[in-house]
């Protein structure tokens, strides 16, 4: 498995489970236990969603735009 399929794979995961802690467990608790599960699913969202950020970043080599010495005297076809 290549690596950015790893950051899909556990981003998704994570984000996933977050939205059941947050939608389907925390409002089985009260209080400060509700505050809690809550509180963790939002944490693990957004965890899931920096993963799958790091799936999306480019290459460093592609990362800057290179321009060409000369490039604005040069006639465009």
């Amino acid at each position: 498995m290549s690596k950015k399929n790893t950051y899909w794979f556990g981003g998704t995961v994570t984000a996933f489970l977050g939205v059941g802690v947050v939608k389907l467990v925390a409002p089985e608790f009260s209080g400060t236990a509700f505050t809690l599960a809550s509180a963790s699913g939002y944490v693990m969202v957004a965890a899931g969603i920096t993963l799958i950020s790091f799936a999306t970043r480019r290459k460093s080599s592609e990362a800057f735009i290179t321009i060409e010495k000369g490039a604005k005297d040069r006639k465009r076809p």
